[in-house]
């Protein structure tokens, strides 16, 4: 496989790990202690809410200067070392056997901003085609 294929491979495993991930440690008090799938729900959009804020100032380009409002929105999720998931994912076919270093996969905040698209689709989901609201 080329790098750039093994870059979108793990790119898209990772916003499947981490959106499971959510969605599972979510569920978990929805059914316990809420409403079900009415709490999931809206455990979802909040997460995923606060999600998009973060991985849109994320996404941004860093902005010049060095004044506290600058340095206010400057904001980075991405870093030079691998989460230990991430080092798992490499791990899975078609990723193993050819690592692919962490400068030429997709960038963690771009990560982190689909995954939050993904919690919002996931709870208009349940809203719109299954019917999940109140009352």
């Amino acid at each position: 496989m080329t790098r750039n294929a093994l870059r979108y491979v793990e790119f898209f495993y990772w916003v499947g790990v981490v959106s499971g991930s959510v969605l599972l440690v979510l569920a978990v008090p929805a059914f316990l202690v809420g409403d079900g799938l009415l709490s999931l729900k809206y455990a979802l959009f909040v997460v995923g809410f606060i999600l998009f804020g973060v991985g849109s100032f994320a996404i941004q380009p860093s902005p010049r200067g060095r004044g506290p409002i600058t340095r206010l929105f400057s904001f980075s999720v991405a870093g030079d070392s691998a989460f230990g998931f991430e080092q798992r994912l490499q791990e899975l076919p078609p990723l193993e056997g050819s690592h692919l270093p962490i400068e030429y996969r997709v960038n963690r905040n771009v990560k982190l901003f689909v995954t939050s698209l993904v919690l919002l689709a996931i709870s208009a989901v349940l809203e719109v085609w299954l019917g999940v609201t109140v009352g």
